[in-house]
């Protein structure tokens, strides 16, 4: 009998253990569950990216969730907490034109994940993604009432988007235009709205950064949103990002020091540091291959870079692209200059959020002394009639 008890209480014991760690304080999860119901999604997948599973690697993976009849279920392990998009292939949710599609996150089922959330979905599909979250915590239903009252006006503009790109006659092409515009705003609105009134929703701090970055909100108002966040959010990586941007906000700043960029995430591997050019004028050029208007204004940077060689170096900041794919395109184009490489999720080298790039191109001139003379923002011709009367 003595020995029966032995063999129950070691198993208790082992079992107990399971849920706590090796200073007896029980496990955090580390899993998310999400399953829902979409009427009209049929059998077509969903398609995602979650971190890598290691977390050693930095960057992401691809996966897709298999759909019977509209339902749909995944549990899988997570690190933090991460916006993650799932989308469908299917043709009633591409907003396309004759020049190809338009970004349509109104045609995305968009949720936060982190570890122990437990997410349900119910909606339709329409000609956008009407189905949103609900959360065991109130995380993704805030989302969900937020995406609920944007994405039929973000629907609704990129609509006129699409009808502006399929007419022919330029009047009624500007009358689209306008109205996708109007619309635009109204969604502009509610989400400057959102993020300075919900200064404890984890979905306002995510929005917050994404306003930023996309140059939807301007300086002031993100400054005060920021500073009216909870701090209960400070630990996450959403305001880690966005503290960085609002920081970035006063770095770069005409008359501020150039922040610093020193650096081995360069082509040959060896380190650069931006403070080896002082002396000289700067320009530092934020691009991409994918870019359109970075490749086109390139030669006009080579230009510069050779009639000015003596008084001026030039620093490309890449964003987007892979090592090997930049050395063939600057190697084929002989575009000698420096380049150095964004690391999105580096703390050392993400110098696109301790730039505050929001848009591609970007470029700063930068003086002698290494502070910043301008910033320039789209098309780069004001900045090198800016340097014409710098140099000349």
């Amino acid at each position: 009998m003595m020995r029966l008890k032995f063999i129950i209480l070691v198993l208790t014991t082992f079992i107990f253990s399971c849920k706590r760690n090796h200073e007896g304080v029980e496990s955090l999860p580390t899993t998310f569950t999400i399953k829902g119901t979409i009427e009209g999604l049929g059998n077509n997948n969903l398609y995602f990216r979650l971190p890598n599973k290691d977390y050693e690697n930095l960057g992401y993976r691809m996966d897709s969730l298999i759909v019977t009849n509209g339902n749909f279920s995944l549990t899988d392990s997570i690190q933090g907490h991460h916006f993650v998009s799932f989308f469908s292939r299917m043709k009633e949710l591409s907003k396309s034109t004759p020049r190809g599609f338009y970004p349509a996150q109104s045609g995305y089922l968009n949720v936060i994940l982190y570890p122990g959330a437990n997410i349900k979905v119910s909606g339709s599909i329409s000609d956008f993604m009407d189905a949103y979250p609900t959360d065991s915590d109130s995380i993704n239903n805030e989302l969900g009432i937020f995406h609920k009252e944007i994405y039929p006006f973000m629907n609704e503009s990129l609509n006129y988007r699409v009808k502006s790109a399929y007419e022919e006659d330029n009047e009624k092409k500007k009358v689209f235009e306008a109205k996708a515009d109007s619309v635009g705003n109204i969604v502009k609105s509610i989400k400057k709205d959102y993020v300075l009134k919900n200064a404890s929703s984890v979905a306002s701090l995510y929005y917050l950064n994404d306003m930023l970055s996309r140059s939807q909100i301007n300086n002031d108002d993100a400054i005060k949103a920021y500073n009216n966040l909870d701090s209960s959010l400070v630990n996450l990586s959403f305001y880690k990002d966005l503290s960085y941007r609002v920081n970035a906000i006063n770095n770069t700043k005409e008359g501020a020091m150039a922040p610093a960029i020193k650096t081995t995430s360069t082509l040959d591997g060896f380190e650069f540091d931006l403070a080896s050019y002082r002396g000289k004028y700067v320009m530092i050029d934020f691009w991409g291959i994918w870019c359109g208007p970075c490749v086109s204004e390139m030669p006009k940077v080579k230009e510069f870079s050779k009639k000015y060689n003596d008084r001026l170096e030039i620093l490309g900041v890449n964003s987007g692209d892979k090592k090997q794919r930049i050395i063939d395109f600057v190697t084929r184009n002989e575009y000698n200059w420096k380049q150095v490489m964004d690391v999105r999720d580096s703390e050392v080298d993400n110098f696109v959020l301790r730039y505050n790039v929001s848009a591609f191109p970007t470029k700063f001139i930068i003086d002698p002394e290494g502070k910043i003379v301008k910033k320039y923002v789209g098309s780069g011709e004001e900045a090198f009639i800016l340097l014409e009367e710098l140099l000349k």
